[in-house]
């Protein structure tokens, strides 16, 4: 099933980041900034005139939720017995993953762009009932025929967090009402739920994000892949990024598989 082609996102006061609560508000870009990094882990593209589409890895904030701090219980005569509540079982775990990032495959983006920026990555460890997360942000540029200057940029970005005791499941929270001028549906076959959303744009150069998120069992994964070439530069074409949106996010729930 072909994906629509999303539309051209247009301006909304007060929401500077389409489809997401906005991380900590970035600088305005310069005529050739086609990225930004939100906060510590984050994947933005800039489109149009101001216009972000972007992926915050920590659920919509500049920085990822830490897990719970257990608080100590107050003292008493006699020591409690009782044990801190467990994270839901599943089939999913991010045991002996020591580096979100090699969940991801980019060579799909080097139709687009080869040059990597360095990752960013985070492990948040599971603890006293809560499940654990992890993320990881890649980012490749290129030099634009166009103008010769290193306009162009692809990247594409993956958050997990497992369920835990004391919280809903991620998906909760990440399955957002898209933006203004962006278009969402379903995919057919991922998971238990699921969703995809889509937004894009010709100016003042192409520009492109697809976004897959899906739960299933004990754990939420999304991935985005996002690109930005220079002005005059062929459109981008959605599906592409479609295509490899889904295949990552397959592949992501495979690698955290229990054996």
């Amino acid at each position: 099933m072909t994906d629509p082609q999303g539309a051209r996102p247009d301006p909304v006061a007060g929401q500077p980041f389409p489809g997401w609560n906005p991380p900590r508000p970035p600088g305005p870009p310069g005529p050739k900034t086609g990225w930004i990094v939100a906060g510590v882990l984050g994947l933005v593209v800039v489109l149009g005139a101001g216009i972000a589409i972007g992926l915050s890895l920590s659920g919509g904030s500049s920085q990822a939720d830490p897990a719970p701090v257990p608080v100590p219980a107050a003292s008493s005569a006699a020591p409690s017995t009782s044990a801190s509540p467990a994270a839901p079982p599943g089939k999913y775990s991010m045991s002996g993953i020591s580096d979100a990032c090699a969940l991801l495959d980019p060579k799909p983006l080097a139709k687009w762009s080869t040059t990597p920026i360095p990752p960013v990555h985070r492990e948040g460890q599971p603890s006293e009932g809560y499940g654990g997360d992890l993320s990881c942000s890649l980012r490749y540029t290129s030099t634009s025929a166009t103008d010769g200057v290193a306009t162009n940029e692809a990247g594409i970005a993956v958050r997990a967090e497992f369920a835990s005791a004391d919280r809903p499941p991620a998906y909760e929270q990440w399955n957002t009402k898209p933006a203004q001028g962006w278009t969402s549906g379903t995919i057919a076959g991922l998971g238990t739920r699921n969703y995809w959303r889509a937004g894009s744009t010709t100016e003042p150069g192409p520009g492109a994000s697809y976004i897959v998120g899906v739960e299933d069992s004990n754990v939420t994964v999304e991935i985005q892949v996002a690109v930005h070439r220079a002005p005059g530069e062929a459109p981008l074409k959605m599906d592409d990024l479609s295509s490899i949106a889904q295949a990552q996010t397959r592949a992501v729930l495979d690698q955290l598989k229990k054996p």
